[in-house]
């Protein structure tokens, strides 16, 4: 009687080697073909400590919408009238004019309020918190 003793087929190994390459060829893809998205800011001048003993004047516009109309000192400023919005910077550009946002507001009508409130001469704007 005859024996069979040969080996047993021995399993083959998976390589990994091709594995890594795919995953570093798709990383490579994936880096190359994002795109990154510019970031801009916006330029706020922070008050500083003078030695004038004047008491500050503070102006405080409230945002009303999305629209840009705000009110101040119970008078309402359309985003349309620009000319009064600088009429008003014009009386008192050393001024601080603070802005109050009501719930709802968009960042936008914001962006646009301050650049508005820029344009027109404003020397200092503030921000305040968002109003209930």
């Amino acid at each position: 009687m005859l024996l069979n003793l040969d080996p047993a087929p021995r399993r083959e190994m998976i390589s990994l080697t091709p594995l890594i390459d795919i995953v570093f060829i798709l990383l490579l893809f994936f880096m190359l073909t994002s795109s990154f998205s510019r970031w801009q800011q916006i330029e706020l001048l922070t008050p500083s400590l003078s030695s004038d003993s004047q008491t500050p004047i503070i102006r405080v516009l409230k945002l009303e919408s999305n629209q840009g109309n705000v009110s101040f000192e119970g008078q309402m400023l359309l985003s349309q009238d620009a000319n009064k919005l600088a009429a008003l910077i014009k009386q008192e550009p050393k001024a601080t004019y603070v802005i109050t946002v009501s719930k709802g507001i968009h960042t936008q009508a914001v962006v646009t309020l301050l650049d508005n409130l820029k344009q027109a001469g404003a020397y200092q704007v503030s921000l305040a918190g968002v109003l209930p």
